[in-house]
C-alpha cells in the first residue's frame, strides 16, 4: 500500500485496482469491499495524475527582467489541481530549480532535471517563457527536441525564423503581406549615412535585428541622429535593421492554436504617451504609459482583416502555441511588423487583456497551451 500527503489528510490507496473501481463509481475500503463512505473523488485521482511543469525564465537578453515578471504572472495561474510548477532560472550557464524559499537546485542538463527533496523530477511539459535568446530564437527548443520533451511555444524552425525581423519580412512579403522597406546592417564598420537615407527615407526606425521590448530600438527624425541610434543598437546585437516610420494606428492580435482550431484574439489599439511616442520599452511596461485599447477602435472590416491576416500568418509561418502579431494601419494598407513567440505575460500585457475580453481567464489560456503541446498536435 502506498500512503499519499494532500492537505495534511493520508489517503490509503491500492494502486491500480482502486483507482479502476473508483473510476468506475466503486470506491473500496482497505479490506477490498465496497465502502459507500470511502469517497475516491475525480479530484484526488486528478491529484495523482498531476504534470509536472517546468516553468522557463530569465534568459540571456535584456529582456531578462520582463521575462521574471511574466514567469510570475504564469505561475500564479497555472491550474494547480492540474499541473505542479517548477521554476527554472536560465542565465548563460546557470540553470537552477528555484524553490518555493528561494533555494536553488542545478538542472540536469543531460535530462532536463532536478533532485528536489531527493526525489529525481523530471517534467511532462515545458512552458517557456524567455524573451530573447535563448527561448525565443529556437535554441532552446532544439534542446527540448532532442530530450523529446514537448513545449509550449513555435518550433526550432518558426522561432529561428520569426526572431529574425530581416528573414521574417522577406518570407512575410513573398507570402504576399505588405512591410515596411527597410535595410539591414551586418556591421557598425564603414557606415554610409548617405547611403542608407537613399534606401529608406528619414524619419525611420534603428532596431536591433534580432531582439524584443523594443530595446536598443531608436526612432530617428534627422541625419545627425542616425549613426548614434546605429551605434546603440549594434551594442544589442550583430546586425540592425533600418525601416522606414509609418504614421498610423498601431495593431496587435495574439493567436493560439488548440485542438486544431486557430483563434485569433480581439484587436487591441497601441497608443503610446512616452515622449519617445512609439511603442518603446517604458510605453510596454510603465503602466499608463500607453493606452492599450481592447477591442480596438477600428472599423469592422479592419478588424476582420487583422484577425485573418494573423490566423494566415500563424499558419504559413509554422507556429504553435501563443503568439502575437504587431501591425500598423498606414493609408488604408495594413503592414505586417513583426511577430513575437514569446509575448510578455507580465499584469500590463497586451495577450492576457485581449483573452479576458474574449471570456477566456489566463488559467484557461495557459491549460489550453499546456495540453496543446503535450497533445503533440
Amino acid at each position: 500500500m502506498v500512503f499519499m500527503r494532500n492537505g495534511g489528510k493520508k489517503y490509503v490507496v491500492f494502486l491500480m485496482y482502486i483507482c479502476q473501481q473508483a473510476q468506475a463509481g466503486r470506491p473500496m475500503d482497505n479490506h477490498g469491499e465496497v465502502c459507500p463512505a470511502f469517497v475516491f473523488s475525480k479530484t484526488k485521482i486528478a491529484y495523482m495524475k498531476k504534470k509536472n511543469i517546468a516553468l522557463v525564465a530569465g534568459g540571456d537578453s535584456g529582456e531578462y527582467v520582463i521575462s521574471v515578471a511574466s514567469a510570475r504572472m504564469i505561475r500564479e495561474n497555472i491550474d494547480p489541481e492540474r499541473y505542479t510548477v517548477y521554476l527554472i532560472m536560465i542565465r548563460q550557464r546557470k540553470w537552477v530549480y528555484v524553490g518555493e524559499k528561494g533555494q536553488e537546485v542545478p538542472v540536469d542538463k543531460n535530462d532536463f532535471s532536478v533532485l528536489v527533496d531527493g526525489q529525481k523530477i523530471l517534467f511532462d511539459c515545458v512552458f517557456i517563457t524567455i524573451h530573447g535568446t535563448p527561448g525565443e530564437d529556437g535554441k532552446l527548443q532544439a534542446y527540448f527536441e532532442l530530450l523529446g520533451i514537448p513545449y509550449t511555444t513555435a518550433g526550432v524552425l518558426a522561432s529561428a525564423l520569426t526572431f529574425n525581423k530581416h528573414y521574417c519580412n522577406m518570407v512575410v512579403a513573398h507570402l504576399g503581406f505588405p512591410v515596411p522597406a527597410s535595410v539591414r546592417l551586418k556591421t557598425p564598420a564603414n557606415l554610409d549615412v548617405e547611403k542608407i537615407i537613399q534606401q529608406v527615407k528619414l524619419p525611420v526606425f534603428v532596431k536591433p535585428n534580432e531582439g524584443g521590448s523594443s530595446i536598443g530600438m531608436s526612432m530617428v527624425k534627422d541625419k545627425d541622429a542616425l549613426l548614434p541610434a546605429i551605434e546603440a543598437a549594434f551594442e544589442q546585437d550583430k546586425q540592425v535593421l533600418i525601416e522606414e516610420y509609418l504614421q498610423g494606428t498601431e495593431l496587435t492580435c495574439g493567436v493560439f492554436r488548440y485542438r486544431d482550431k486557430v483563434t485569433a484574439l480581439p484587436v487591441t489599439e497601441i497608443i503610446s504617451k512616452t515622449k519617445a511616442a512609439f511603442f518603446d520599452f517604458e510605453a510596454k511596461y510603465t503602466p499608463g504609459a500607453a493606452d492599450e485599447i481592447t477591442p480596438a477602435r477600428i472599423s469592422p472590416a479592419l478588424t476582420k482583416m487583422v484577425r485573418e491576416h494573423s490566423a494566415i500568418l500563424y499558419d504559413k509561418l509554422g507556429m504553435s502555441g501563443l503568439v502575437r502579431f504587431d501591425f500598423i494601419h498606414c493609408n488604408n494598407t495594413l503592414y505586417f511588423l513583426e511577430v513575437n513567440v514569446t509575448p510578455g505575460m507580465t499584469e500590463t500585457s497586451i495577450v492576457p487583456q485581449q483573452a479576458a475580453v474574449e471570456n477566456i481567464s489566463s488559467m484557461e489560456l495557459f491549460s489550453m497551451l499546456i495540453e496543446e503541446a503535450l497533445s503533440g498536435r
